[in-house]
């Protein structure tokens, strides 16, 4: 049996955020799973599935020269959060998909997994982390199926403030954004998020 491969927690802090739906048989639930697993690749439109998804995603190529909807390791996410931008990132945090990991054709109970890590921007002249985390921590998006249930997921790992090895400008800002996080106050809402994922599923 495939495993989803979450990164081994080290350091700093973390965050383990799972919402689950459940159907009336497991046929309806992968029927669901499979509707659920395109919800989440289909990146640039994160911040259209509802309304507690106040930041923007944006998938761009590994050279960061244009959007794509290709889910590749190498290829970068762009995040737009509102309020003060990353001065390192002109105005937006970065991440690099490191892992894509998906169970075997014929599984029981198939999973689709994207892993992703702070990194500079792709046009930049110096090697600073375009994000209020250290390139040390990583972000799991998980979606499975498990019986009769469906499951939405976020595994942060290793998270640690980006305020060392950067410009000050952009060690204050990312002080203030990890912070908010911290006290539930990010605009990266992944309690909303995994919630949106699953929302067509509870209406019905």
């Amino acid at each position: 049996m495939d495993y989803p491969n979450i990164p081994q927690q080290t350091k700093g802090e973390f965050n383990d955020v799972v919402n689950m739906f459940c159907a009336n048989s497991e046929k309806e639930a992968f029927d669901a799973y499979q509707i659920l697993e395109n919800r989440l690749t289909a990146v640039n439109d994160w911040h259209e599935l509802s309304d507690k998804v106040k930041t923007s995603f944006s998938l761009f190529s590994a050279n960061g020269t244009k959007n794509t909807s290709d889910l590749d390791n190498g290829n970068h996410i762009r995040i737009d959060i509102p309020g003060i931008g990353n001065p390192s990132g002109s105005g937006y945090d970065w991440t690099e998909i490191t892992e894509v990991q998906t169970s075997s054709a014929n599984a029981k109970d198939p999973f689709f997994l994207i892993t992703i890590k702070p990194c500079p921007a792709p046009d930049s002249k110096n090697d600073s982390v375009a994000h209020f985390y250290t390139d040390d921590s990583t972000n799991t998006f998980i979606v499975r199926k498990l019986g009769n249930c469906i499951y939405a997921e976020v595994h942060g790992r290793n998270e640690m403030e980006n305020t060392s090895d950067v410009p000050i400008k952009d060690s204050v800002r990312n002080k203030a954004v990890a912070i908010g996080g911290k006290f539930g106050l990010g605009s990266i809402n992944w309690v909303g998020f995994t919630a949106a994922l699953l929302e067509p599923f509870k209406k019905n």
